[in-house]
């Protein structure tokens, strides 16, 4: 009797409960795994064989599969299966970098863009442009739009309309040289919250204006331009953003940067801009304008990034051409009043005079992070006229990259060590020439150094 009791309850515990559940329910189940792994359970019994086809969420990347042949052949009939159904995909992504014909690519597409489809990422690496579906410019429940490399988008002769459309992602693509293509986007995405927009090489010269009233976050990278001495041009780009609260703009291409109306709303700015000998520009009109685009976001963000390590450009750079120059651009800079965190990345000969003044108008810092620029080398430091209000009230954390142990960087750590009363750490980050001889010296020199804060903790990493 109690044998067969617990037979029973092994029973209980091992039936099959999902296999009596409706197939919709199912398919919802499958979609929240990654899409090879669900296509995967059609080996498990003769009824979850064609249960793959219920699913409304498909992810496809070519690299994960056996061989491009068989990646192929599966596309061609999960198209075939998908113009049969009516409605059913609510996020399709799909990268390719196998070689494909275009048509084929373009088939497999088509069939994913249906009326309710919410999302679609397309990443297309081949040799081949795919056209983009026209159809997809009237799907009004499309949420997210994320599209790279070698899609071709031709707006001729089409509506924009997206009523729900919050995320738009535009990369490398051949359109982006077409900047009305942009604006007529934008134009037909009225509640768009996130705009990204990156170009590796950039080849038009016309201007470009990024003009929403919704939009919150706004990425634009343009690191490289394709210079025609035939026509220079003049590239100019122009932000008409009212309601921003997050801006990171890469710009090694416009001559001309203008914001129409401050977003008062900003807290997190993250900004790359310098000037390049190929501008038409004069070079002290380029530095103005920089400046005085700079002068108002820095009142207003939390958050304030001033250097791109990547491409090796620094808007403080501007900064010191512009107090080297003893441009009026510069004077009088007003307070950072809501300034909590600063990464800056040390460049130009007037680095230490222009770093004294943002932080004699940053009264609440309470993060500093400097990045060396490994290419020049740095002066000697100058101790500001007064200690920095920050550094006797709020400043918690500093770090600096690239630490070279040159007498310049020993002084200004020193500095920090002694006057932060109420510094909690401070980061050195060796750079990658430093041996280890100096290293210890510099931990020796630093740790023996007198704090102003008890609390402050000296922390040295490779």
């Amino acid at each position: 009797m109690a044998k067969d009791d617990r037979r029973k309850r092994c029973q209980e515990v091992n039936k099959d409960m999902i296999s009596g559940l409706p197939n919709v329910i199912i398919g919802h189940i499958l979609s929240f795994l990654p899409t090879k792994d669900a296509l995967c359970t059609c080996i498990l019994s003769k009824s979850w064989r064609e249960l793959w086809r219920s699913l409304s969420n498909f992810d496809f990347d070519d690299r994960t599969w056996k061989s491009k042949i068989i990646f192929g052949n599966f596309m061609d009939r999960f198209c075939y299966l998908q113009n049969s159904r009516e409605n059913s995909i609510r996020k399709f992504r799909l990268r390719v970098n196998g070689s494909y014909p275009s048509s084929r690519m373009s088939a497999w597409i088509s069939a994913a863009i249906k009326d309710n489809l919410e999302e679609l990422k397309l990443w297309i690496y081949t040799a081949d442009h795919v056209p983009l579906p026209r159809r997809i410019f009237s799907c009004e429940k499309l949420v997210i739009l994320d599209l790279g490399y070698r899609i071709d988008i031709d707006l001729l002769g089409v509506g924009v309309h997206f009523p729900c459309l919050k995320v738009l992602h535009l990369q490398d693509l051949p359109m982006l040289d077409d900047h009305a293509s942009i604006e007529k986007l934008l134009a037909g995405s009225p509640v768009l919250e996130e705009l990204k927009i990156e170009h590796e090489d950039c080849e038009s010269r016309n201007a470009l204006r990024i003009c929403s009233s919704s939009l919150k976050r706004l990425i634009i990278r343009f690191p490289l331009i394709a210079y025609d001495e035939k026509d220079p041009g003049c590239r100019e780009l122009t932000l008409d953003t009212p309601n921003l609260e997050l801006l990171k703009l890469t710009d090694l291409v416009s001559e001309k940067l203008n914001m129409l109306q401050i977003p008062y709303s900003l807290v997190e700015a993250a900004l790359s801009v310098a000037y390049k000998h190929v501008f038409t520009i004069e070079v002290d009109d380029y530095i103005d304008m920089a400046v005085q685009l700079l002068r108002p976001i820095m009142t207003i963000v939390k958050i304030l990034r001033l250097c791109d390590t990547t491409m090796r450009t620094s808007p403080l750079q501007t900064l010191s051409d512009a107090v080297h120059k003893k441009l009026p651009c510069v004077g009088n800079l007003p307070d950072f009043q809501n300034l909590t965190r600063l990464e800056i990345e040390a460049s130009g000969n007037d680095r230490w005079m222009v770093l004294h003044e943002i932080l004699k108008c940053s009264p609440k810092l309470e993060v500093f992070i400097l990045y060396k620029d490994s290419t020049e080398k740095t002066p000697r430091w100058r101790n500001p006229e007064f200690v920095p209000r920050c550094l006797r009230s709020s400043l918690k954390v500093i770090e600096y990259a690239g630490f070279e142990s040159e007498l310049g960087e020993i002084e200004m750590a020193e500095y920090f060590i002694k006057n932060a009363v109420v510094l909690e750490k401070m980061t050195i980050e060796y750079g990658w020439k430093m041996i280890h001889d100096f290293k210890e010296r510099v931990a020796e020199r630093l740790t023996e150094c007198r704090r102003g804060s008890k609390a402050c903790r000296i922390v040295f990493s490779s």
